[in-house]
């Protein structure tokens, strides 16, 4: 369908019946497309039912009074995530009945019933499949993440963080705030696993949490793992296309903000913060692409904490894609998650944002300095 209408010879005809015809073929391919999901769409229930055992063990291994509640079980997730997500779930309960809900005896001191609530709950908003882990406990000791993000050099002593920001650091690999290392928790593995996992259907998960009433683990999931929503962008006579969730923003560099380190290569000043840049060309060896920072585009994206800079030639929209695997040869190639047909009929490559960062610093800086990326 989308070949048809970017068709060039049909793209300047103005027919009102052609345009009926176009409106009608939306509408069964769009059809066609939500029968297809739903095909591949079962319930959360019976992830969520193992969780049962997991708190009630947990409970006795503690020695708290923990009860599990289970909301949005009839929820669908795409049967492809159904096994990826039990890892992460696993490790959030785990935090929220370890680190989160008080013995009893604690309990009734702070004026709550001694035993404590786990919510489990799921639904669907927008175009996400949004799983909730909520617990009454003590909340997350925000100054503790604080001070041991400051021995870990994490963060600058003095520096602005709010937060929101502070209690998400428990999601880095080694983290732990734990006084001692038991069966439970205290190895510094487990919210890392998460973020990872969930990061890999490409989600994101994040932590709200008030001191003395609990906290809340959101894990945001995509729909489907079959379309992705992404930016088509122009490399040389190449198509790329960037995963809308990792983008930040995108803007025409200024030679201002542009500058080496020893080291480090290019950078850009963003928002006073300076991003190495990934010049996409220079990765998959594009020829005739925009090599002058000035007249490209830079989109930064963000993966698992990191941001960088890629320079594209142009910005040539939003698009809804089809992954499909590349297979053979290309499998396994560092960088690229897949590729789908546009609807200009050619093929573009869909970015892995966690491979193409790898595979750059591998490469390690290019031989570009200021006077030959900015061509005036």
């Amino acid at each position: 369908q989308a070949m048809v209408q970017h068709n060039p010879l049909i793209a300047g005809l103005s027919d009102p019946k052609l345009s009926k015809d176009f409106s009608q073929l939306t509408r069964i391919t769009t059809d066609l497309q939500k029968t297809a999901m739903s095909m591949r769409m079962v319930p959360i229930r019976q992830t969520f039912q193992k969780m049962t055992r997991l708190v009630r063990d947990l409970s006795k291994k503690t020695g708290k009074l923990v009860n599990l509640v289970m909301e949005g079980e009839e929820t669908e997730i795409d049967r492809n995530m159904v096994d990826s997500i039990y890892d992460p779930l696993v490790h959030m309960i785990r935090n929220s009945v370890d680190h989160g809900v008080q013995l009893p005896a604690e309990r009734l001191k702070s004026g709550k019933p001694e035993a404590g609530t786990v919510k489990l709950s799921a639904y669907q908003k927008g175009g996400n499949i949004i799983i909730e882990i909520v617990d009454d406990g003590e909340g997350v000791n925000t100054e503790k993440i604080r001070n041991k993000a400051l021995e870990r050099g994490l963060i600058q002593a003095g520096g602005s963080y709010t937060d929101h920001e502070i209690n998400n650091l428990i999601f880095l690999a080694g983290f732990s705030t734990a006084d001692k290392i038991t069966d439970v928790s205290g190895r510094g593995v487990g919210m890392d696993v998460v973020k990872k996992g969930v990061e890999t259907l490409r989600g994101k998960v994040e932590l709200q949490s008030t001191t003395g009433e609990g906290s809340l683990f959101l894990m945001y999931l995509p729909l489907t793992l079959a379309i992705i929503d992404g930016i088509v962008v122009r490399v040389g006579f190449e198509r790329y296309i960037i995963p809308t969730i990792a983008i930040r923003e995108s803007m025409r560099p200024r030679m201002e903000n542009y500058n080496t380190v020893q080291g480090k290569g290019e950078t850009l000043l963003v928002r006073d913060t300076l991003l190495p840049i990934i010049r996409l060309y220079h990765v998959f060896g594009v020829a005739d692409a925009c090599t002058d920072i000035s007249q490209g585009i830079v989109v930064v994206v963000e993966n698992e904490g990191r941001q960088r800079a890629l320079l594209v030639d142009e910005l040539l929209g939003k698009q809804e894609v089809v992954i499909k695997s590349l297979g053979g040869y290309m499998k396994d190639i560092k960088g690229v998650a897949g590729g789908t047909i546009l609807g200009d009929g050619r093929v573009g490559l869909i970015l892995d944002l966690a491979g193409l960062i790898s595979v750059s610093e591998e490469m390690g800086p290019g031989r570009f300095n200021r006077k030959n990326a900015f061509q005036e």
